[in-house]
């Protein structure tokens, strides 16, 4: 082998391993982003179906009340982790809870959102 050949090589894996790297990002990506818009898609089906179970004299009523109040807190807090991740061009309205957020609450949150930044450049510049 010359030296040639070696560099050829060497540059041919580099390449190799950037390629890699790249079409891993663009998965996750797009991974990232059909969550997102499912999970968009699907929270005002799943309000609606709940809110139609919960209405009416059901037998355990309440209870069916508090599990769709859970799992509209959890859906909430779902769109929300990926749309922090991803980012959100447009905001939208299965975000806002009818009001708006306290103090505490706006804080948490933009103290969250700083921490995503700081790991994200991190990870870049790692």
């Amino acid at each position: 082998m010359t030296a040639d050949s070696v560099e050829v090589e060497m540059d041919q894996s580099n390449s190799d391993g950037t390629t890699k790297r790249l079409a891993r990002a663009v998965v996750a990506s797009a991974a990232s982003g059909a969550i997102a818009y499912a999970i968009r898609k699907a929270t005002p089906m799943l309000r609606e179906k709940l809110q139609s179970m919960g209405d009416g004299s059901v037998p355990g009523a309440e209870t069916l009340g508090k599990a769709k109040d859970a799992v509209g807190e959890k859906v909430e807090a779902a769109t929300s982790a990926v749309t922090d991740r991803l980012g959100s061009g447009t905001p939208t309205q299965s975000r806002s809870r009818g009001g708006t957020l306290s103090n505490k609450e706006r804080e948490d949150r933009q103290r969250r959102r700083a921490q995503h930044r700081r790991e994200r450049q991190k990870a870049l510049t790692s």
